[in-house]
């Protein structure tokens, strides 16, 4: 679901955006923080958010599990008494996993809807199509799940990112397979364009001076049939196919490689260790090794059993993956309303740069700065075994 679309039509997305859009600073929410100044979308009683998720579509399930993760954060949050005296809100539209969808959902929240700030989100490609008109627009987006080289730095300032880039993720995760014999041949299928170019990138550094060749097929979303992609693959002789695509589409290819009699090693992006995608499709992904973005539901750190005691208590049923992804975003943007000297963009980009080391349990500790976006450099190792996922390694860094 967190997947980049090709550079073309994102241009031509970016342009449409662009049209009739109000002219502004190039920086984050421009502006000092004054703190007796209140921005878009704050009155005495409420603080209105907005995000745009695919919650219809191939990558509706990690939306609608993040949607549900932010709202049950932010309902818990409003009985406890808010934030600064106010009551918080969160708008979440459809965007289908497109740019072109996503921008006029996101004008609406801004321009419309009046939003403060943007509250997390999902996917990659639907995100980098609105980032240009946020930057215009000087809008706060904090923490949204688009692992794209191109964010988490101060080009686009106004997006605080809490999630490596897929660079890091894959390079991580080929270093992993590297570590289990020696294969000489492996293949990857990504979405074409940013992220499934950013998961080669990270595997080539992962290669380099191995002497491993990579065989790499870009895919476009919601795909019907994969059989084309399977013979493709066999034929390479891959020994490990790297996965980055939607969830329904992994099991579809998954499927044709299955029928054609293809069973290599498998690894995949984050998005394969929440429930819905192991429930569905488990059964072809035995063993199949998953990047880890967020904490184990079932660790034995106090605040993620704090989470899971509090979501299950706010829905009425144990929370997933995606979830406690929405739950995290809701829980950091949360944290910056309450740091911020005043209700305003500019004093919450201020309370967002003071932020370091916040340990919510569910991530590795979050830091921004003044010159600092990225968040977060750590991913973990897991492996789908039966019905569950299995961690192998907790997050870490490349450094470590």
């Amino acid at each position: 679901m967190i997947f980049a679309a090709g550079a073309v039509s994102i241009a031509l997305v970016t342009a449409a955006c662009g049209a009739g859009a109000t002219s502004s600073s190039a920086s984050g929410a421009s502006g000092s923080c004054d703190p007796k100044a209140t921005g878009p979308g704050v009155t005495d009683k409420q603080i209105l958010l907005g995000a745009t998720m695919p919650l219809t579509g191939s990558g509706a399930a990690g939306g609608i599990g993040t949607r549900e993760g932010q709202e049950a954060f932010y309902a818990k949050l409003n009985k406890d008494g808010g934030v600064q005296g106010r009551q918080v809100k969160v708008n979440v539209l459809d965007d289908a996993y497109d740019p072109s969808t996503a921008q006029k959902q996101m004008r609406q929240l801004v321009e419309s809807d009046k939003i403060l700030a943007v509250s997390g989100g999902e996917g990659t490609p639907n995100f980098l199509g609105v980032v240009p008109y946020l930057k215009r627009q000087n809008v706060p987006a904090i923490a949204p799940y688009a692992p794209s080289d191109t964010l988490g730095n101060t080009t686009n300032p106004n997006v605080f990112m809490a999630t490596v880039d897929y660079t890091t993720e894959f390079e991580i995760l080929a270093k992993y397979a590297l570590q289990q014999g020696q294969p000489k041949k492996m293949a990857l299928v990504g979405v074409a364009g940013n992220v499934g170019d950013n998961a080669k990138a990270g595997m080539e550094k992962a290669f380099q001076g191995k002497g491993v060749d990579l065989t790499y097929v870009p895919e476009t979303p919601g795909t019907t049939d994969f059989t084309p992609i399977a013979s493709q693959l066999k034929k390479s002789g891959a020994e490990w196919v790297f996965l980055i695509l939607t969830n329904a589409d992994t099991g579809g290819l998954l499927q044709a490689m299955s029928r054609i009699g293809y069973t290599p090693k498998t690894a995949a992006w984050a998005g394969m260790s929440d429930d819905s995608y192991i429930k569905e499709f488990g059964a072809l992904s035995q063993n199949m090794i998953v990047a880890l973005e967020t904490a184990a539901l079932d660790s034995k750190n106090p605040k993620v059993a704090q989470f899971v005691t509090d979501f299950t208590a706010q829905t009425g049923h144990a929370p997933t993956k995606f979830n406690e992804l929405g739950w995290v975003q809701a829980q950091l943007t949360a944290e910056g309303l309450k740091q911020a000297k005043g209700l305003s963009r500019p004093c919450l980009v201020e309370a967002l740069e003071g932020i370091s080391g916040f340990d919510t349990g569910i991530l590795p500790p979050v830091t921004w700065g003044k010159e600092d976006r990225s968040g977060v450099d750590a991913v973990g190792i897991g492996q789908i075994k039966g019905d569950r996922l299995t961690v192998l390694e907790e997050t870490r860094s490349l450094g470590q």
